[in-house]
Order: C-alpha cells, then structure tokens, then sequence
C-alpha cells in the first residue's frame, strides 16, 4: 500500500516527480513510485488541483462499495431500486465531473442536462426490464429473483454513457488539447476529444461488469451449490459485500489497464491545424 505520508503530503510527491524529470537523483525508484501513486489517485492531471477523495480514484472503490451492494441485493422494492439508481448517478455525476477533461470547461447546462438524462435513463432501463421480467409467465419465480439482481448492469452500463455523452458534449464540439512528449501544447483536436469521449464510455462498461456480474453470480451459484444461505440466512449480506468488494477491486485496474487516463494518437490521424512536433500527441481522456 501506499506509505500514509506520501498520500497526505501531495504537494511534495508533485515537487518529488518534477525533480526526477528534471534529472534529481536524491530519490529511491520506491519513493518515486510511491508519489506517482499518490499523484495519479489524488491529482487531476490538467488542472494539478485536489480532487476530493470520494471522486478520485483512491477512494472509489470504497465510496462504490455501499452502493453497489444496495443496488444488487435481492428483494429490492422498485421505488427504493430506483433510489438507489438516483444515489448512484448522483456519485457517477460528481466523479465524471472531478475527473473531467478540463483543458475546455463544462458548463453549468452541461453538467445539470448530463445528471438528468443519466438518472432518466437509469431509472427507465431498470424499470422497464423489471417489469418485462416480473411479467413474464414464462419465468419461474426463483429465475426472476436471480434475473433481478443483474438488472443494475444494464441500467448502470447505459445511464454512464448517456452521462458521459451529455455532459462532456462540449469537448465534442469545441476539442481537447493535445500535448507534445515534452508537454508542449500541439493545439486543440476534436478528433481526440471522440476518442476520450468514446474511451472513457468503454472504461465505464468495461469497470461495471464485474462489479454487476460477479456478487449475483456468486451468490447464485453459493445458493444452487450449497446450503449456507438456508442454514445462516444473515450471511447472505456479507457475502454480497464481500463479492462487491471484489468485483471493484478487479473492475477498476482491469478498466484503467485497458483504457488508461492519458491516451495517444498518432500525430497523422490530428487535424491541420494541430502542429505536432513527433510522431504522437497525449491528452487527458478522463476517467
């Protein structure tokens, strides 16, 4: 884990890397890695600000924990499933906008139109499946209780990229800037903002499917594969939690792994009036 000190005293990790890049030698390859962690958890890379610890990606996992078990626990009234919905678009709204691409602003509109539509279409997409499943007649009981509890993942899956289109529509229409290696700006492209708009969707998908899949998958094959859940019902709820927990905790470095926050694209795909001076450019595609 990452040494309490480095994660409180941020400033010092920032002025630890920038030493380093400057040629310093006074630091270990431990230290150097242990505030390039504490930066990247803590540290939006446009702005250099502070990002709240329930919106950065250190304390994601345990800021999602409580949600994600609520929205998956069976049983759930549909009034108090799509409260939960609410609750979790509600975060998803504030982490998008924290972890944001800020070399454009998001505008108030922005922000206010993307949470909206989220919340619209998390709600409606739960809504919809759970009654076309509680209808059903060919459904057996004990198999619409199973599919209800994978009913988040959808709503979750398709309520984040309409956030997510919505709200960061502006860096669609007015670009992203993209830098050279040596973090000279090459100039605005809309080619780059599509890509990390698009990117940062697949992140999304791509970090909800564990987390969805593995606690009611788990908990289906603990109840068809043994008795634990008729013997001591009340371990039903940690073993949730416990599935949820792993479900993060694999979700999360599997989705910042394949789409990690800076992105490249080669300097012959950027528009003419980008003046790149290698063969690539970076930018902040957001979390």
């Amino acid at each position: 884990g990452i040494n309490a000190e480095y994660g409180q005293n941020l400033e010092k990790c920032k002025d630890m890397i920038k030493e380093h890049k400057a040629g310093s030698t006074k630091y270990s390859n431990d230290e150097l890695w242990r505030a390039q962690y504490a930066v990247f958890g803590r540290i939006h890379p446009d702005t250099g600000h502070v990002v709240p610890l329930p919106f950065s990606m250190t304390g994601f996992s345990p800021a999602n924990i409580p949600i994600c078990t609520l929205m998956i626990m069976p049983g759930t009234n549909p009034v108090i499933a799509s409260c939960y919905q609410v609750l979790n678009q509600t975060f998803n709204a504030g982490f998008n906008y924290c972890n944001r691409n800020a070399s454009k602003e998001t505008t108030t509109t922005q922000m206010v139109g993307g949470y909206i539509g989220a919340v619209s279409v998390a709600v409606s997409v739960a809504t919809i499946l759970r009654r076309s499943i509680t209808s059903s007649p060919r459904i057996s009981a004990g198999m619409k209780r199973t599919l209800a509890t994978f009913l988040p993942f959808p709503a979750v899956a398709s309520a984040s990229m309409c956030n997510i289109i919505l709200m960061r529509n502006g860096e669609f229409f007015n670009g992203v800037e993209v830098y050279n290696e040596d973090g000279t700006s090459a100039g605005i492209s809309h080619l780059a903002a599509r890509n990390a708009i698009l990117t940062t969707a697949l992140t999304r998908i791509v970090m909800a499917t564990p987390i969805f899949f593995l606690p009611p998958a788990g908990v289906a094959i603990i109840e068809r594969a043994t008795t634990l859940f008729k013997r001591f019902p009340r371990t039903r709820i940690p073993v949730t939690v416990a599935l949820s927990t792993l479900g993060l905790y694999v979700g999360i470095p599997l989705a910042v792994a394949c789409f990690p926050q800076t992105s490249i694209l080669a300097a012959t795909k950027l528009e003419p009036s980008c003046k790149p001076t290698g063969e690539f450019v970076y930018f902040n595609k957001g979390l």
